[in-house]
């Protein structure tokens, strides 16, 4: 499905939400007009019933894939409790579909970027809002993508005849949340926030 198609299917079926329903489910906050709904270090605002999308502080519409993944996130969310425990992308559902595309676009754009660069990755982590987890790695971060998915990026650095390596883990409950492609985009969008805010 385009992006097109898919944004009005979501459009049509926020219309049958129950809305306090769907907040305490995504654990989002709903005023009575606006969905609240953080998003890495930024906060969303999604109106209801006239739906329209925008960064809190700004008119400016979000960008549309964007605008699929937090209405996905608001119609698809279970109230399932964060797992605390971590999948690589390869154990999401019908992951094989897009699992190479994950690779090339979040994955290896990640490695390329800092190399073997483990402090600037350290710096980086901390300016996308990253909290440091002890985990086997030379840095490791959680970051919460959504309010109950959150994402984990453990990178080991390179040593003598070894080269550096990285990893996108997910947390166990973020199928319950979001389907896996929209899973692949929080990887990807990750990866671009991480590059704009690498040192120098």
């Amino acid at each position: 499905m385009g992006n097109e198609a898919a944004l009005a299917k979501a459009l049509e079926e926020m219309k049958g939400i129950v809305p306090y329903a769907v907040a305490s489910k995504s654990g989002c906050e709903y005023d009575g007009k606006n969905f609240r709904v953080p998003f890495f270090n930024r906060v969303f605002m999604v109106q209801h019933p006239e739906i329209r999308i925008f960064e809190e502080g700004s008119t400016a519409r979000a960008p549309q894939y964007l605008e699929i993944i937090l209405l996905h996130y608001l119609l698809q969310a279970r109230g399932t409790p964060v797992a605390d425990q971590w999948i690589a992308y390869r154990q999401l559902p019908g992951s094989a579909l897009f699992g190479k595309r994950f690779q090339q676009m979040a994955v290896g754009p990640l490695l390329a970027a800092f190399g073997n660069d483990v402090e600037s990755l350290r710096k980086a982590g901390e300016t996308v809002g990253g909290i440091p987890i002890s985990r086997t790695g030379d840095a490791a971060f959680k970051f919460k993508a959504l309010p109950r998915i959150n994402l984990a990026v453990i990178y080991f650095q390179g040593e003598e005849g070894i080269p550096a390596s990285v990893n996108i883990l997910f947390d166990a409950a973020a199928p319950d949340y979001l389907p896996t492609e929209d899973l692949s985009l929080l990887g990807v969008y990750l990866v671009g926030a991480l590059k704009k805010a690498k040192p120098g």
